[in-house]
């Protein structure tokens, strides 16, 4: 499986020679693997899926990311794993450029990935966060909730629906660093990660920590997928679900996400106690 970080053929995990030269310069020599493929989608019009950003180094882009609230992205765990130094990444709110090539608005000043993330067979948790120097100026409605709501998962999260992918990775036909959205069939649902697309639909290299969205039949949009890995682009990919560890997230970050319901669910009451025989008839005191 491949990482969508970067090309086929370069380590997913970036480290300091890469961050200081530029992801793409780093992977432009090595061979690809796959076809340069978001693959199968469209261009997103001005404004439209404002909270999936862009993630920068020196300039050129590497990963996407999903801002969750105007402090917080949400990313891959393999687009960071490799860098301690978060003043190295910044990140890019725009519609993009065609070759990546962008300057970031705004700072990491904080980021970490989760301390699960392992090629686990139950999931990898390959995913990651950062917290920014300063709110992103974004309108409240750019925000799309997690999908954390048991009955709107069961709604959303099933074999044979759809689901809808942005990013700025490589597309069908080339091109690199524009925002692209694509429609893409759900293929498998597990409890830690869901697979997405076939048939030509599907991430990319570069699309790597984007977002996957769902569509309530009420109209509204919940986020819940971290694009992890895959095949050969265009043939479907790994998805890390954000539920699986957004409680971590706001714990390690410190950034209140709104999940203290959901991350801390009040105990049951106990039950009170039913009457014994003696308290239902009590002994008359004057007998």
């Amino acid at each position: 499986m491949i990482n969508r970080a970067t090309r086929p053929g370069v380590l997913a995990s970036f480290g300091l020679t890469c961050l200081t030269a530029g992801l793409l310069s780093c992977s432009a020599s090595e061979p690809q693997d796959s076809e340069s493929k978001i693959y199968g989608g469209v261009k997103t019009k001005a404004g439209e899926w404002l909270s999936t950003v862009a993630l920068v180094s020196n300039g050129r882009m590497f990963c996407t990311g999903s801002a969750i609230n105007p402090e917080l992205v949400i990313t891959a765990a393999h687009c960071i794993q490799g860098s301690s130094n978060p003043s190295r990444i910044g990140v890019y709110v725009g519609e993009g450029d065609e070759g990546g090539r962008v300057e970031a608005q705004y700072k990491v000043v904080k980021m970490a990935y989760s301390p699960k993330y392992s090629r686990n067979v139950d999931g990898w948790n390959d995913i990651a966060y950062l917290v920014l120097d300063k709110p992103l100026d974004l309108p409240e409605s750019a925000y799309i909730p997690v999908l954390t709501d048991a009955d709107e998962t069961e709604e959303l999260l099933q074999t044979g629906l759809f689901a809808y992918l942005v990013g700025f990775g490589n597309r069908d036909g080339g091109g690199f660093g524009v925002k692209y959205e694509v429609d893409v069939e759900i293929t498998k649902v597990g409890d830690n990660e869901v697979s997405l697309g076939n048939n030509g639909k599907d991430s990319c290299q570069g699309d790597s920590g984007g977002p996957a969205f769902a569509k309530l039949k009420n109209g509204d949009w919940r986020v819940f997928g971290v694009v992890s890995r895959g095949g050969a682009c265009g043939t479907g990919g790994i998805y890390g679900r954000m539920n699986a560890n957004i409680c971590w997230i706001q714990e390690d970050s410190g950034v209140d996400l709104g999940m203290d319901a959901y991350c801390t669910p009040e105990e049951p009451t106990e039950p009170a106690a039913l009457p014994t025989a003696d308290q239902e008839n009590p002994a008359d005191p004057q007998a």
